[in-house]
């Protein structure tokens, strides 16, 4: 009998929340688990390296792919529950972040952890992928102290005004050169772990609510500015609960 499989269609930072889950269950169940999570991620390829985690599926978006979320979530748990008995599975779960609650907290329910050992989150990248990114922020900047910043989002009430990042590190801490996602670099040419060992090499990092918000504290790199502008309400249903260094601002105004 295989192991069971933890369909996942949510957003990258999502995938950084469940990273406690999957260990708490690793180390309770002495098992790996599979996962299927959006295709749109697949060159991503932030469950590559993981290692609480078997064979890597992919799905379509309950939010793009069909005629409403309700319907799509609904079409991709009845399409998945078909693929895991035809090929041996336990079963199938999808955690919803439906409540209010936080989603660390949520996944592990839907995962059986009735209490966890430890809350921290995780990344999980290669020598490699620091290899890859130290070439290419020697290239951009040299040697230089500089600031990570990401503007865009995709989504319009979260991101940052163009400008932005650029010009708050340098008045709170002075720094002058910098690395923009899709500015400077495009963030489909890299891998998201690629990515993540750039922004560790930063002296200061400016972001939105975003995957590069749960990285930083996956790899416990203090956030000097973050933007929440959907305001505190989304913050507590996506802050980690283990401590973290962070500067959290739901106003661009704000001092």
């Amino acid at each position: 009998m295989k192991r069971f499989l933890v369909l996942y269609p949510h957003g990258l930072g999502d995938c950084i929340l469940l990273t406690p889950a999957l260990r708490e269950y690793y180390s309770l169940a002495a098992n790996k688990v599979h996962i299927a999570t959006l295709e749109r991620f697949k060159s991503a390829e932030f469950f590559k390296s993981c290692p609480y985690v078997d064979k890597i599926f992919y799905t379509k978006d309950a939010w793009a792919d069909f005629p409403n979320s309700q319907i799509g979530f609904q079409e991709l748990k009845n399409e998945w529950k078909e693929f895991a008995a035809q090929n041996g599975f336990m079963g199938v779960v999808m955690p919803m972040h439906s409540s209010l609650q936080n989603k660390i907290l949520i996944n592990g329910q839907y995962l059986g952890i009735r209490k966890f050992r430890n809350f921290k989150t995780e990344v999980f990248t290669t020598e490699e992928d620091k290899q890859i990114a130290l070439k290419i922020v020697n290239e951009l900047v040299g040697t230089s102290n500089f600031g990570f910043i990401q503007t865009d989002t995709g989504l319009p009430a979260k991101n940052l005004s163009d400008g932005f990042g650029k010009a708050w590190l340098n008045e709170n801490r002075g720094l002058t050169k910098f690395i923009e996602i899709d500015k400077d670099y495009k963030a489909l040419d890299y891998t998201i772990n690629i990515q993540f060992e750039i922004m560790r090499l930063a002296s200061g990092v400016c972001l939105p609510d975003s995957v590069f918000y749960h990285a930083c504290h996956a790899m416990e790199k203090p956030i000097d500015f973050v933007y929440f502008g959907r305001g505190p309400e989304v913050y507590e249903r996506v802050r980690p609960l283990h401590k973290v260094k962070e500067n959290v601002f739901y106003s661009l105004g704000e001092k």
